[in-house]
């Protein structure tokens, strides 16, 4: 989807602290959203739980991303390598609540023409007003969906980072064979908010064309998975180097989502992915 426009997101914890970031809790990163709007008790849980689980996966994807890593090959280049990290450093260090360096909103109740992009086509987990702030007040919103927080559709969100304390629920994690299948309400939520432009201008320009334009990421979507989707632009981008009709891998926001998870997955489930045949065709 070209940057400006509302970005549509078709998609369908670990406590351990990484040096050189604090610890997350769920409590300081309701305060750094800034503003719940239009959620209920079991909804700012769910999503202040992904809010954590977002700035866990970025904190380790800092920490552990390198050019030698299948999580970060797998997505981008390695001339990406330092604006990605930079993207990983931005989000997880906005832990903060007294001097966070991007604040939005989240808004659990979507109306009229939101509401209706929700439902549209196969629905949508998220929708995030990617437009430039026009000002230091002007914050922007991440809308959920009903799909976030539907447990028996939403297969991209129900699901919380493990405990990486818990031995066996560690072990029941790990042993998943489909890497989509490691996907959570953090990943969801670090896909969306590389679409606000207070958060990808840290370390991505603006369109060509338009220099006061919006600088947030946009929406690779060829087949159902964005996960697999990632795959498949880089693998096309390998093969065709000078491709103009597809987008970079540093614009594309879910090559970041999925990166941070097969990071934390080679991290503390100590394997690579190796995706299904069908998602690793061009």
């Amino acid at each position: 989807m070209p940057a400006g426009a509302i970005a549509l997101f078709y998609l369908l914890c670990s406590t351990e602290a990484a040096p050189g970031f604090a610890t997350k809790s769920a409590a300081s990163l309701l305060k750094r959203a800034n503003t719940f709007v239009g959620c209920d008790t079991e909804q700012k849980r769910k999503a202040g739980q992904g809010l954590a689980d977002m700035a866990n996966l970025a904190m380790w994807a800092y920490n552990e991303a390198g050019e030698d890593k299948y999580g970060f090959k797998h997505y981008f280049r390695d001339n990406e390598l330092g604006q990605f990290k930079t993207a990983m450093s931005t989000i997880a260090s906005n832990n903060d609540p007294t001097n966070a360096p991007f604040t939005f909103i989240l808004n659990c109740s979507p109306t009229g023409d939101v509401e209706k992009a929700c439902k549209a086509g196969k629905g949508s987990y998220a929708i995030t007003d990617a437009t430039v702030p026009q000002d230091d007040n002007d914050l922007k919103s991440i809308w959920l969906c009903r799909m976030f927080f539907d447990k028996d559709k939403g297969v991209d969100s129900r699901n919380d980072l493990p405990n990486t304390s818990d031995e066996e629920e560690m072990k029941n994690w790990c042993e998943q064979k489909d890497y989509t299948l490691f996907s959570t309400a953090g990943q969801v939520l670090l896909h969306e908010i590389t679409h606000l432009d207070a958060v990808s201008k840290k370390w991505l320009p603006p369109p060509e064309d338009d220099e006061n334009g919006p600088h947030g990421t946009v929406d690779y979507i060829v087949g159902s998975r964005p996960m697999m989707d990632a795959r498949r632009l880089k693998i096309r981008l390998d093969n065709d180097p000078n491709s103009k009709s597809l987008p970079e891998p540093i614009f594309n926001a879910e090559s970041y989502a999925a990166a941070a998870t097969e990071l934390w997955a080679q991290k503390f489930c100590k394997k690579d992915f190796i995706p299904p045949k069908d998602g690793f065709e061009v």
